[in-house]
This record gives structure tokens, sequence and C-alpha cells, in this order.
């Protein structure tokens, strides 16, 4: 075989070849791009999943630390709207709910809570936030923790 027929033979790449490999290489970097998106998300769920955690262990200890005022029931909240502002005088329950809430409890996106104490010292905490921005088929999220103070 000459020299001149072999390189005759050797086409090397068509347009066509080279666009169908562009195709198929850019399909797979979407692919990728959409896997990290679900990734992001399922971070930022988590994320959010571990602060209500993080939430509802720090009232139950705000609830064992003034436990006659949980006791009592003072604590006792069905919805978030119940927090009001505190005002620095006895009793500090309101106090207590009001820095809870700013400091922690707003952290969450779209947060809501139920707390209730029974007067034997059974204590449950439930946290609610919109988890829509880590799963949209399940708009909100909730974690409940239940302790006896």
């Amino acid at each position: 075989m000459s020299l001149n027929s072999y390189s005759k033979n050797m086409g090397g790449f068509t347009l066509v070849e080279f666009l169908v490999a562009l195709l198929i290489f850019a399909i797979g970097i979407l692919s990728l791009t959409a896997l990290q998106l679900r990734v992001l998300r399922g971070d930022i769920s988590a994320h959010n999943y571990a602060q209500a955690i993080q939430v509802a262990y720090s009232m139950m200890d705000r609830l064992r630390s003034n436990r006659n005022a949980a006791l009592a029931g003072s604590y006792n909240i069905t919805d978030i709207s119940e927090i009001t502002d505190g005002d620095g005088l006895a009793p500090l329950v309101d106090d207590d709910l009001a820095s809870w809430r700013d400091n922690e409890l707003d952290l969450l996106p779209s947060p809501n809570v139920t707390i209730s104490c029974s007067s034997s010292g059974n204590c449950s905490v439930t946290v609610i936030w919109d988890d829509s921005q880590g799963d949209g088929n399940v708009p909100s999220q909730s974690t409940t923790l239940n302790s006896n103070i």
C-alpha cells in the first residue's frame, strides 16, 4: 500500500460527526447541571431540618429551665402569632418566647410552632417551616420533639 492511498482513506471527522459529538457532550453537561441543582435543593432542605431540630431542642431547654411556668401551661401556644414581644417584667415567659422567636425560630423560612406542656411534665414542641426551596412537592415540613421535663 502506498502512502498516497493510505492518506486518502483517513478522512478524519466530518462536520456532522463533530456536531453529534458536541450534542452528546451538551446533553451530558445539562444533566450534570440538573443533578447539581437537585443536590443543592436537598442540601437546603437538610439544613432547614437540622436547624428546626436545634430550635426545638432549644425550646425544650428553656422549658426545663423555667419548669414551674411550663407545668402551669404558660408556654403553651398553638401558633407563632401568639408570641408577644417581651416587656422585661415578671413573669419572664413572654420575654423568653420572644427571644426564642427572634433569635432562633426566625432562622427558618416561614416558621410556625406549637408548644404543649401538661401538668405532669410531658412537653411537646412542634416546629413547622416552608420547605418549598428544598422540595417543591412537599411545601411544608415539621418536626416534633417530645420530652418529660
